[in-house]
């Protein structure tokens, strides 16, 4: 997966509680390395984070302490991933995609 710039990511996090609404909810963050996760708990969000990337993943547990391997069972109302990402076998009632460009698709 080719990553998204850190800066460019982060830009996109007002845009994306703007779109998830009002909390609560479920939200699974996938492949950000948790850039997104502290502004989502602070906005009322659960948020769980998966960084599938080993390189990335021991930055994803300074940002987001609990990080996972690979995505849990269960639903979600949103999954957050990068444009392109493969999101086979995750339940979630809505997707939120960032382009390389930094806007959000969903």
């Amino acid at each position: 997966m080719d990553r998204l710039p850190p800066a460019l990511a982060a830009s996109a996090t007002s845009r994306l509680i703007e779109l998830l609404g009002p909390p609560p909810g479920r939200v699974l963050e996938l492949g950000f390395a948790g850039i997104h996760a502290e502004p989502l708990r602070l906005a009322g969000f659960d948020v769980v984070v998966v960084e599938l990337d080993p390189a990335y993943r021991e930055r994803a547990r300074e940002r987001a302490d609990d990080v996972l391997e690979a995505p849990p069972g269960g639903s979600f109302d949103a999954v957050i991933a990068p444009a392109g990402t493969d999101l086979t076998g995750i339940d979630a009632s809505r997707v939120l995609l960032i382009e390389r460009d930094g806007s959000i698709v969903g």
